[in-house]
């Protein structure tokens, strides 16, 4: 997984092996058991890779985030077809005609595990530091829209935007919310080193923490105060098996119950726990998506779009993806994947497999092919020539995109196309992207609830020209701009009615870039997970309903979990 560094369209998280899976509402196939749940138990999970911190403003690796899922309570959450649902919000938001004001409230009975009230004041207490410019975080939050942010009751909360802004339901609105008692009194500047990112006290999740064993475990323990009612089993334990194979065996042989990154231990893992007559697996395309991304500033060699359009049409799409993925992999050719609500098959341009289009396509991008089998052009920004020659930048340790580039730079060939994978450390891979020092480099993405181009594509989000943004490649469309500006502008009264209407607008923007090829798509990830058959009340969802960051997660599905034998 990547680095986490952007806003709505994130690299992955760095960790030892990941997928992205938890236990919330979308973990299986089988609808709920019948039976009457118990209470009791310990619930047994395999974590792949210890926490840095438990603190929910600063934690950015997705274990941290698989573990802070039990402990802190969301504003609004995710129901297993990936809607947002309210969650400690009694709800959803109200927002006035012209869009510029939301109003939450909270329910009542809400409290901490120390039995004081949940209030606005924790809601406000919390996006505030979210908001503060000096916060010491890996994770990046936007509050740039917001005007004022208003303690209108206990209960309630009143935001006041300074433009109407689509996203903010899903980028603003779904996340933890925090203690004001604790982390309100904490220094932004100086919040990650606090003690309290290691042993956090207060808890309003489904869990309360009891012990950290770094390197090993993370002890849980049932809160009785939790609002959405007692989780039925009394302990869960997250057990660190660093080991992929390992932890595979570890859930087949009944040491763990549930094991959320099955899909790690590759097909034959998945095979091996298929056949075990005590687990259950599901396979799901989740949020997460692997692509091609070319520079595209004058001087490179895929500046032409019909030069990336020529790639597109001589690369054999479904055969890269099953040799790199083995079936973990799904052909993609938009940067919406099909598990989101925002996705159309239909909007997006595909480009078959015909080398003799490819072949002309670099023709009139001016390529020649020479008899070192190499294209070449008149130098765009200078005298001579200019070789197409370039490196493919991947992560080391990452086969799957290794594989992928392999693959690529072997079918390019064919269109006069020298492209060398280049494998480095997370470290080394970076930073060139940052400067726009790179050619192309293949990389993961993950959306969240909000689908949103804006970091990735819009032309205000050129890095390096802008210090923030994620659209490495250089492009630029003023079109694109004005669509995805529309897109974020546009609010209706209920959620289901502005997803409607930015939908339309998405189909156009999938048509740019996908005909331009901003990037190209490479495949939406299939990931599985497994739980053994003494787990009770684990139900379907739709794509990912699990946790990306702090977005997909409704932690009232973690409280109906039980054990069948009450063990």
């Amino acid at each position: 997984m990547d680095g986490s560094l952007g806003k709505a369209k994130r690299w992955r998280v760095p960790m030892v092996a990941a997928t992205i899976a938890i236990l919330v509402a979308a973990c299986g196939n089988t609808a709920p058991s019948s039976e009457t749940p118990k209470n009791g138990g310990t619930l047994i999970w395999a974590l792949d890779s210890d926490a840095t911190s438990l603190n929910p403003f600063v934690i950015s690796t997705l274990p941290e985030f698989r573990v802070i899922s039990f402990l802190f309570p969301n504003l609004y959450a995710a129901d297993k077809n990936l809607n947002v649902v309210p969650d400690l919000a009694d709800g959803m938001p109200s927002v006035s005609s012209d869009g510029l004001v939301w109003t939450v409230k909270l329910k009542k009975n809400a409290k901490w595990s120390d039995g004081t009230p949940i209030t606005a004041d924790d809601v406000l207490a919390t996006q505030k530091i979210q908001g503060d410019p000096k916060l010491d975080t890996d994770y990046s939050y936007d509050w740039s829209k917001l005007k004022t942010i208003e303690k209108v009751d206990a209960n309630t909360v009143k935001y006041t935007l300074t433009q109407p802004f689509a996203p903010f339901l899903a980028s603003n609105l779904v996340g933890y919310v925090a203690p004001a008692e604790v982390y309100g009194k904490l220094d932004p500047a100086k919040i990650r080193d606090d003690p309290v990112s290691k042993a956090p006290t207060v808890f309003g999740g489904a869990y309360k923490l009891d012990k950290w064993i770094p390197g090993q475990e993370f002890d849980l323990s049932a809160n009785p105060n939790y609002y959405n009612g007692r989780p039925h089993y009394d302990k869960v334990i997250g057990k660190i098996i660093t080991d992929a194979t390992a932890a595979a065996n570890a859930l087949i042989n009944g040491d763990v119950a549930w094991h959320p990154s099955l899909g790690e231990s590759g097909a034959g893992g998945i095979s091996k726990a298929k056949k075990s007559s005590n687990v259950q697996v599901h396979t799901y395309q989740d949020l997460g998506y692997i692509d091609f991304r070319m520079n595209t500033r004058k001087g490179h060699i895929f500046d032409n779009v019909l030069t990336r359009q020529a790639l597109a049409s001589v690369l054999d799409k479904p055969s890269i993806v099953q040799a790199a993925t083995q079936g973990a992999g799904a052909p993609l050719w938009g940067d919406i994947v099909p598990a989101s609500w925002a996705y159309d098959a239909n909007s997006v341009v595909k480009y078959p497999l015909d080398v003799n289009k490819a072949k002309s396509l670099m023709q009139q991008a001016g390529w020649t092919i020479g008899s070192d089998g190499v294209a070449t052009r008149p130098n765009p920004t200078g005298s001579g020539t200019q070789k197409f020659v370039g490196k493919i930048r991947v992560r080391a340790g990452k086969p799957d995109r290794l594989k992928a580039a392999e693959i690529i730079s072997d079918q390019v060939k064919q269109i006069g196309m020298q492209l060398t994978p280049e494998p480095t450390d997370f470290k080394v891979f970076y930073p060139p992207i940052q400067k726009g020092q790179f050619d192309v480099f293949i990389a993961g993405f993950s959306l969240t609830l909000e689908p949103d181009d804006y970091s990735t594509a819009h032309s205000s989000q050129l890095q390096p020209e802008h210090h923030e943004g994620q659209n490495w490649t250089g492009y630029s469309n003023p079109q694109l701009d004005s669509l995805i500006d529309q897109e974020r502008s546009t609010v209706k009264a209920t959620d289901a009615e502005t997803k409607a209407a930015r939908k339309a607008i998405f189909n156009q923007i999938e048509k740019i870039i996908s005909g331009d090829v901003q990037t190209y798509m490479l495949w939406a990830d299939v990931s599985s997970m497994g739980w053994t058959t003494n787990v009770g009340d684990v139900v379907a969802g739709s794509g990912d309903n699990t946790i990306y960051y702090d977005s997909n997660n409704n932690p009232a599905s973690r409280a109906q979990w039980y054990s069948k034998s009450g063990k």
